[in-house]
């Protein structure tokens, strides 16, 4: 359960309310540029972990975490970049 205080000390840990809006409105921005452009990412990217920051593929990769480890290599703010794996087959969820 998330109280006032949880949630006041994770936005404290963050740097304030002001810069966990900033921090999620480029991450929603990269995730809407993969999503928008998912057609021309698969023909370059087609079954890898593709990372995008800035509107940016900045790093990308066949595992996860060599993908991670160049972000981070980079010096680039993790929890802004958005990581996603492009598919050529179709996959089901259940949610």
């Amino acid at each position: 359960m998330v109280t006032k205080t949880n949630l006041q000390d994770a936005l404290r840990s963050v740097g304030g309310r002001k810069e966990f809006e900033r921090q999620y409105q480029q991450y929603r921005g990269s995730l809407h540029f993969i999503d928008r452009d998912k057609s021309e990412l698969l023909s370059k990217y087609a079954d890898n972990w593709v990372a995008v920051y800035n509107s940016k593929v900045i790093a990308h990769g066949e595992k996860y975490r060599n993908v991670v480890k160049d972000i981070k290599r980079k010096g680039l703010p993790m929890e802004e970049v958005a990581v996603k794996f492009l598919s050529t087959r179709r996959v089901m969820t259940l949610f």
